[in-house]
Formats: C-alpha cells, structure tokens, sequence
C-alpha cells in the first residue's frame, strides 16, 4: 500500500525532529582545567584540601602535592582544612582556563596563610627539551638568584638564569635541553650558594615546577620541591647535596691552630676554646686536617665521612701531647613550641667522670671523658646546669644560661681540672642554631 504524499512528509519530519532533538538532549562537553595543590606552609598543620567540594587529599603534611585532577573551568572554590576536622586554614576563588594547568600552593607561615597560583599551558616542549618554571616559596628567604648550570661549572663566572627572586615569585617557563645540571641558589647578588642541588638529571618531555621551599636542618634554609605531571610520582624533593661541619678547638694547652678541607685553608689562627660557624661541605669522605696555626706542623689529620643533610660537629681534644679529632653528629630538628635543646659534651682531659643536673633533676650519670649525651628539650629561659663528680654532690661546675626557645645547644666541659691551671674547667655554651 502506497502512503499518501502529506503522511510521508509527516513521517520525515517526525523523524527530522526526533534527530534533532535527540542530538540537542546531547549535553556539550564541560570544558576542563587540570588542578593540583600543594601544602608549602612550614609551620602550618597537616591539611585535607577540597576543590569544588570533592576531596583531594587527605591528612596531607608539609611539602605533600597531590596530582593534577580535572575540574570544570571557570570560578572554582579551593579550601584546606585542618586534617579531619572542619576548621578552614585557607580558601581561595581562583578562576581556571580550559586546557590550562594550575598548581595552587598554601604558603607563607600559618599565621598568615595565602594561596599562591601559577598558571602553566597544556602544551609540551620541544623535541629533546623540557619545559621549567621556578617559584619562590620560602617565607623565611630573602630575594634569590637562581643559577641552572653543567654540573661543577664556575659560579663566579657565571651568569645568574634568574636574578632577584622575591618570595611568592614564580618564573615563566624556562624551555631547556634534557641533560644534567646543577642548580644553585644565592641572596641577589652574590656567589656564596645557600642551596647546592649537586648533579640533577632532568629528562626530556618534562613539564616541571622546582619550588623552593623552607628546611629546617641540613646546610640549606631551603630545599627544592619538583612538581611533576606524573601521576605515579607528582612530586620529587631535591635536597641540598652538602653537608654542615663546623670545628671546635678544646684542647686546653694547644696553641691557635689552622683548620684544613681537602688541603685547602677553611679556618685560620683559631684559638682555645673557639668554635667556628657551621661550613657547608660536599658530602662524602673529607680529610680534616688541623695544623699549628701558620704552620704546616699537622696535629690531626683524619677522614671523615660526612653525610648530606646532616651536620657534624668536629672537636679538637685532649691535652696536645695526644690530640685527637672527635666527631659528633648534630641535631639541629627544631625543639617543640617554647622549649630549646641541650646536650652536654664531656671534654676535660683530667676530669673525672661526671653527672649533669638541670633545673634540680639529674637528667645523666657517669658521663666520662669523650661522651657526648643525646639532645634534651628544656624550658625555655634561665637554665640551671651543674656539673658534678659522679655519684657525689660535690659540683666541679655550675652555669645559668639563658636558653631561647627554638634554639639548640651543646654544653661543653673544657678546660682541665689540674694539668693546666691557666685553663680552668669551664661549662662553653654553643649555639647549634
């Protein structure tokens, strides 16, 4: 049977319309922005972090990053929250592009909390390079220059790759060969690095963010975070490849003395009972060496394996007849809130064994010649430490020092009970930080 012309044409445009709307009922795509965040706040807590009310991380500690996750463009709402609870650390509206890529960071000191957002485009680098931005994010850290060079190249002849970095500042995106570098930061204008990365590979296709944020122990103030778009690994700290020593003159009838690294001069003419500063040193095996001073009369010669990261303290000892080099490995980990550290070194040649008391309460017993105790966290604030002949109450040296809280120190007995009278036991107070 044949269908009147007008139903046909009712048919087709039934059928019209129905393809119409079926494919107007199609929802377009919601164009989306790649988020991720990071915790860069030193001394804020532990935070769960929300974008757009889904949760991305959880109980996320300093220096964590989560991955990037797809949101919709547009107006967005990031909050942190004190992990598993309600309380907000920070919010922030910020709006994001299509096809762009955000890192928002919380940083600064938690007292004063903000977001920090770079904005990074989706396109990858060049064949055999890699793409680089670099951010300030170290609250505590003066305006910086960055130098990316060869490994071991001369700082002195180089040029900086970014010069004046103040904190919250971020670079554009640095488009460089893969190959093996060595990244080194400076106070502006100068060529003494506060943070030496060592020999760092970075591979080509890379799309990386190095963000310097705050350390508390080790040769630097900083470390490098590299936020990554690996899911699998999103983010690969950096650290400092140097370690920190410094050299402590405590025998009591040496003369002044020259403190040498690998044969080159670190120290000159230090005295009885000086300490030096903390000096950052490539990390491995280092011949010390300690010489009468002006002299290349050698009293200590020794190798000493020095870990990166780590700080050491290096004590010239014994009467000058037996001088010998004691190494001791220092904790400079920040005390709790309004307390300091304190640990006592016995280095009296002719004292016998001892008993330390703080504050009334004898917190070590039979400390003999050489011994160094572990790090005690105090009250801050005048201090008081005696010092006695084991088991006994018969007290060979007393001191009230003023203790600063987040400060870390190390008691030394120096000087000799006897053999020199023109150096008497004395309780030296060193500062570690």
């Amino acid at each position: 049977m044949i269908k009147p012309p007008h139903f046909a044409f009712a048919l087709a445009s039934l059928a019209l319309g129905l393809a119409c709307s079926s494919s107007n009922d199609t929802p377009e795509p919601v164009p989306k922005a790649q988020v991720r965040v990071v915790h860069a706040s030193p001394d804020a807590p532990a935070v769960d972090v929300f974008v757009n009310g889904s949760q991305v991380a959880a109980n996320a500690p300093y220096k964590a990053a989560t991955t990037f996750a797809s949101v919709n463009a547009g107006m967005a709402d990031v909050r942190v929250n004190v992990a598993g609870t309600n309380t907000l650390a920070l919010s922030a509206g910020p709006t994001f592009v299509a096809e762009k890529y955000y890192t928002v960071m919380a940083v600064n000191s938690v007292s004063a909390l903000e977001p920090l957002v770079i904005e990074e485009d989706g396109l990858a680098p060049a064949s055999g390079k890699l793409k680089l931005r670099v951010v300030h994010a170290a609250p505590k850290a003066p305006a910086v220059d960055v130098y990316v060079t060869a490994p071991a190249a001369d700082l002195a002849a180089a040029m900086p790759t970014l010069t004046n970095v103040p904190f919250k500042a971020f670079s554009g995106a640095l488009e460089i060969p893969a190959a093996t570098y060595q990244v080194r930061v400076t106070p502006t204008g100068s060529k003494i690095p506060v943070y030496d990365s060592g020999s760092v590979s970075l591979a080509a296709g890379a799309n990386l963010v190095l963000a310097a944020v705050e350390r508390i122990e080790g040769a630097s103030p900083i470390t490098l975070l590299g936020l990554t778009r690996e899911a699998a690994t999103p983010k690969l700290e950096i650290t400092d490849s140097r370690a920190l020593v410094r050299v402590i003159h405590a025998s009591p009838d040496a003369p002044a003395v020259d403190v040498l690294v690998n044969g080159q001069t670190a120290l000159s003419s230090v005295p009885f009972p000086v300490a030096s500063s903390y000096l950052p040193l490539e990390g491995g095996v280092t011949n010390l060496k300690v010489n009468v001073a002006g002299t290349a009369i050698t009293v200590i010669n020794a190798d000493v394996n020095l870990l990166a990261l780590k700080a050491s303290s290096v004590f010239a000892v014994d009467l000058v007849s037996r001088i010998q080099a004691l190494v001791v490995e220092d904790d400079l980990m920040s005390p709790s809130t309004g307390k300091a550290k304190l640990r006592a070194i016995h280095l009296s040649p002719d004292a016998p064994n001892v008993d330390i008391w703080v504050n009334g309460a004898k917190v070590l017993t039979n400390v003999p010649f050489m011994a160094a105790s572990p790090y005690l966290e105090v009250p801050a604030g005048v201090t008081d430490v005696k010092v006695a002949v084991t088991g006994t109450m018969n007290i060979v040296l007393q001191a009230t020092p003023n203790l600063i809280a987040g400060s870390i120190y190390t008691a030394a007995a120096t000087g000799t009970v006897g053999t020199v009278p023109t150096k008497p036991l004395t309780l030296n107070l060193l500062t570690d930080k």
